[in-house]
């Protein structure tokens, strides 16, 4: 009962949904600036996506007008062209990215053509259906809120000057009735006001969509972090900061695969086995401690060597090391066995147990890749031969095995 009492219930991950949004919709200015062009890329394609249900309704509009009075049209197709002009903006506003700074204006300004040429028309022409040029006001706020989706803090703005241009034309342009004014007026305010606030939840929810997404990709990043730190201690040897065997093995035999199948580019494989010479005798000399310090030193100079990405040191086991070279020619990896025993021996470090040498000195056995080897263990073989033929040499030095089995010593 203790241990009930004790333990404490997890908490859940933030998900991004329970992330506060100010009233005003604003958020940070990083934040803010991501979102806009998250919202921006989002409005682009539905912008290019459905502008032909615009051209469309332009094309309806005329029709109509022209079945009510044919006349008519050859008055209203010149006003018009404001409009197409400012949709034709939108058009290319949307159709790439690098312009999509463009669109949120693009936007705007066709709706304020779309409502300056119809409350023009509204005033001008004079037929029984004449009102409904006013309405098209609504359809410009529409257009903003429902259609294009531009951001609030373009579409409040841009929906009070059409309002303000409705009351302009009707009180002071239009030749309908009072009533019918009236009437025009409360249909064009009503739906612009309902499709505002609207467009303000509608808003809210894809900020906290974005939150959501953005709180969703943190959380992914922490845990390939984490997973990545898993992987290094699954396969970092913890003494010497090399790969240990088993990350040796899976990585070796990746590239084994690779090479057979001609997908690794140019040059080799190469695989370097070395030993330090008379290790035990060294440990029972100086302590393990020392042996330990003598085992850093000695994979430390070795993996300064490494230069390609692929390659890498590995420990396979006590003193013995695995040194993987790809992409170089049988001579490179000759002169780099070479440089590298070279170096570990002009480190100096004592070793008066040794028969090959007063300082610790290595072993080096160095095998290519064969169509034969197809797996790591056969690979590591041929290495391990040349290295007891390097030991039988009296240490300190390199041996390779070619592909004709013959063994060479430099």
């Amino acid at each position: 009962m203790a241990l009930e009492k004790d333990k404490q219930p997890e908490k859940p991950l933030p998900s991004g949904t329970d992330l506060p949004i100010p009233w005003h919709l604003q958020l940070p200015d990083a934040l803010e600036r991501d979102f806009q062009a998250y919202f921006l890329e989002h409005s682009r394609r539905i912008i290019a996506g459905s502008f032909f249900i615009v051209a469309l309704l332009f094309v309806a509009g005329t029709g109509v007008e022209f079945l009510v009075e044919p006349e008519n049209v050859k008055l209203t197709w010149r006003p018009r062209l404001l409009s197409i002009f400012a949709a034709g903006g939108v058009w290319i506003a949307a159709q790439s990215r690098e312009r999509h700074q463009y669109l949120q204006p693009a936007v705007a300004v066709f709706a304020v053509a779309l409502s300056i040429t119809n409350n023009y028309l509204g005033a001008t022409v004079e037929h029984a259906l004449s009102y409904s040029y006013y309405l098209i006001n609504l359809f410009a706020i529409l257009l903003m809120g429902s259609l294009f989706r531009i951001t609030m803090r373009w579409t409040l703005p841009v929906s009070g000057l059409v309002m303000l241009l409705v009351i302009v034309s009707l009180l002071g342009f239009s030749h309908l009735p009072g009533p019918e004014i009236l009437v025009v007026f409360f249909f064009v305010f009503s739906g612009g006001v309902l499709c505002l606030i609207g467009q303000y939840f509608h808003e809210r929810l894809q900020r906290q969509h974005f939150l959501a997404e953005r709180v969703l990709a943190l959380h992914r990043s922490e845990l390939h972090s984490a997973n990545q730190v898993l992987e290094n201690q699954a396969t970092e040897d913890a003494l010497t900061q090399t790969v240990n065997r088993r990350g040796m093995e899976t990585r070796l035999s990746n590239l084994i695969r690779e090479y057979r199948s001609q997908a690794a580019g140019e040059g080799g494989l190469f695989l370097l086995l070395f030993d330090i010479d008379f290790f035990k005798h060294y440990n029972d000399s100086y302590g393990h401690l020392a042996g330990d310090a003598c085992l850093r030193k000695v994979s430390a100079t070795t993996k300064q060597l490494i230069q390609n990405n692929r390659d890498f040191v590995a420990r396979y086991g006590g003193e013995e090391f695995v040194v993987v070279l790809t992409g170089i020619q049988q001579n490179d990896a000759l002169v780099f066995a070479e440089r590298m025993r070279s170096r570990i021996e002009k480190m100096g470090i004592e070793h008066k147990s040794s028969r090959a040498s007063s300082v610790v000195t290595i072993s080096v056995g160095m095998a290519g890749m064969t169509p034969e080897v197809s797996r790591c263990d056969q690979f590591i073989a041929r290495a391990d031969e040349a290295l007891y033929h390097a030991k039988s040499q009296g240490r300190n030095c390199v041996v390779a095995i070619h592909e004709n089995d013959e063994l060479r010593t430099l």
